[in-house]
């Protein structure tokens, strides 16, 4: 019961982008970087500065949401749509549009010796992704527990994992796609090379 459907897949185009859009990162994290302290985040929306491999990523990263859903549901993401607004009581004057997965919000995160990220969620996204640009190994990343009570609660005896946190090593060049609410977490880096990430919050938006 009560299970996350999380996507991890590879970008085709990974080698032919990698490279050009590492650089324009690394170009934007100085001044125009946001320092959190325990980690670093370019201001702007990565899909406007980051220029043609920045919208060819964006493209593909929305699309296999897209495909991710309809898989999930078997229906297409405008049939999916519209059956959760009518089990909601809701009327999005959808009738006769398409609905597709656009990015409401773009970012890279930078992590250098020692940067870390407590667990947070994106509130008001239909779908978080993470994909790994540069790095000089394994990219890890935690999902926690999505049951707010098991934390709460102590049974005595663990049936279904509670409170547990599972660990994805990935690679640059994958992607991962889960829901905005899942809370995640990223372990402390270390290594003196620096790990880059673009993140995108994913939004269902009527064509």
């Amino acid at each position: 019961m009560f299970s996350t459907p999380v996507a991890r897949m590879t970008f085709p185009d990974a080698a032919d982008v990698s490279g050009d859009l590492t650089q324009t990162v690394l170009a934007r994290s100085g001044a125009q970087a946001k320092d959190f302290g325990y980690k670093s985040e370019t201001a702007g929306e990565f899909t406007q500065w980051g220029g043609p491999p920045a919208v060819r990523l964006t493209r593909w990263v929305c699309s296999a949401a897209g495909r991710f859903v309809e898989s999930l549901t078997g229906l297409s993401l405008t049939e999916a749509f519209a059956r959760s607004s009518a089990l909601e009581g809701e009327e999005h004057g959808a009738a006769g549009r398409q609905v597709r997965v656009a990015a409401s919000r773009s970012w890279a995160s930078l992590y250098r010796a020692g940067d870390r990220h407590e667990a947070h969620f994106h509130p008001n996204t239909a779908w978080s992704a993470v994909y790994y640009l540069a790095a000089p190994g394994a990219c890890d990343i935690e999902f926690l527990d999505p049951r707010p009570g098991v934390d709460y609660f102590d049974s005595g005896i663990s049936l279904a994992g509670d409170s547990h946190r599972m660990r994805l090593s990935c690679t640059p060049g994958e992607l991962l796609l889960f829901p905005g609410w899942l809370r995640h977490s990223v372990p402390e880096f270390q290594d003196e090379s620096v790990r880059i990430s673009i993140a995108w919050n994913l939004s269902y938006v009527l064509a």
